[in-house]
């Protein structure tokens, strides 16, 4: 985890206001994180939660919605929130942010 966190770390900035060569350097950080992740096995325990079990889907939504924006820094952001709050290597939230960044991050960029 912790390299993943040093991935994104340079590039987090909800804001998303240090400019369009940073924001393009973050989308750049958005697909090393997706190859580093992709390397990495889900968890096989399942965490059990408290009624907050899906608050993750909400995280994926705000990701989702930056990356709409192409404002990537925020979407570093967004997935560091989501690494800090939730179990992020349970295979539900896992293969979520695989697929997310393969389809917003890996397939645009061609």
């Amino acid at each position: 985890m912790e390299k993943l966190y040093s991935i994104l770390d340079p590039y987090d900035n909800w804001w998303n206001d240090e400019g369009e060569e940073k924001n393009l350097e973050a989308r750049n950080a958005l697909k090393e994180f997706y190859m580093e992740l992709k390397k990495l096995k889900p968890s096989e325990k399942y965490e059990r939660r408290d009624i907050l079990h899906m608050s993750y889907i909400f995280h994926l939504i705000k990701i989702k919605k930056a990356l709409d924006e192409r404002k990537y820094m925020r979407a570093c952001n967004e997935l560091i929130s989501l690494m800090h709050y939730e179990p992020f290597m349970q295979g539900r939230i896992y293969y979520n942010v695989l697929k997310l960044l393969e389809d917003e991050v890996i397939q645009n960029s061609t």
